[in-house]
């Protein structure tokens, strides 16, 4: 006959251990949705950038394609010689009154509103990827998620898409998001430390024989 303290000490050791991995699952649920929050504003503001200078840049586009028309005419019309730097003012003055006169009374943040949300929904960029999180925190994600779409299903909405993934970041990715510039340095000059270098370049000659 067993002892039957020493059952009742091992049914309360797996209690315990179970709250505690319970509990542990819990606050990495809360961190998690403090993760998904951050992301989600990093990525509007990121957006919303890029959207503002988006607008930025066609109202400049719309000056220089003024100026041009405006040397034209002056030139070929009324026959006058280009214009110079006097004549600047009269043009940069009032496109800059146009563009303050579009934010205070126009529909530029409307346009900026839509263009950020397009660029969420609909382009690639970085940061409308998912985010690297560490392997530990994959149990707590997936229940997380699990939750989330199970109270959307009810809801007769569609499941939210995964916004985090838990594999290391591999140098080609890293590669992918840099600068034509930088890849191609990396490749041609630096390509061993990335483990993708010529055997016949002088950096894998001198890395095989040092």
């Amino acid at each position: 006959m067993g002892n039957p303290f020493s059952s009742a000490r091992s049914v309360v050791s797996d209690a315990a251990k179970n709250i505690g991995e319970e509990v542990e699952t819990i606050l990495l649920m809360k961190k998690l949705a403090e993760f998904k929050g951050m992301k989600k504003q990093r990525d509007i503001q990121l957006a919303t950038a890029i959207a503002r200078t988006r607008d930025i840049v066609h109202w400049m586009g719309g000056f220089f394609t003024l100026m041009i028309s405006a040397n034209a005419f002056k030139t070929a019309v009324l026959r006058t010689g280009p214009i110079t730097i006097s004549h600047f003012p009269f043009l940069a003055v009032p496109t800059v009154f146009a563009f303050q006169l579009d934010m205070a009374y126009g529909t530029k943040m409307e346009r900026i509103y839509n263009e950020t949300k397009t660029i969420l929904k609909k382009e690639k960029h970085w940061f409308n990827e998912p985010m690297v999180l560490p392997p530990t925190m994959e149990r707590a994600y997936r229940k997380l998620m699990d939750t989330q779409n199970a109270k959307l299903k009810a809801l007769g909405r569609e499941p939210e898409k995964d916004w985090a993934i838990f594999d290391d970041i591999v140098e080609a990715e890293i590669l992918d998001h840099s600068y034509p510039l930088t890849r191609t340095l990396a490749y041609g000059h630096y390509g061993v430390l990335f483990g993708e270098a010529d055997e016949d370049s002088p950096q894998q000659k001198n890395a095989n024989n040092p």
